[in-house]
């Protein structure tokens, strides 16, 4: 069984295709949240911009953030 005080009580999804020019300020909205608890989870379904890249910039510099792929 998992330990709840290792789960992130606040957990926001962020599916994302081809957004890369609005999914900078989404992400830095998400990093100025005052919850402490939170995890942001950004899934890059195939996107041919630079989706990707923007997520994956937001999670090198901040540890409650992650990339996972999609089923595109």
């Amino acid at each position: 069984m998992l330990d709840r005080r290792a789960r992130p009580r606040v957990s926001v999804l962020l599916p994302v295709r081809d957004a890369a020019a609005t999914l900078g300020a989404c992400l830095r909205s998400v990093a100025r949240q005052t919850e402490p608890d939170l995890e942001c989870i950004v899934v890059d379904d195939a996107s041919r911009d630079a989706s990707r890249d923007v997520a994956l910039r937001a999670a090198r510099a901040d540890a409650r953030f992650r990339v996972v792929d999609g089923p595109g």
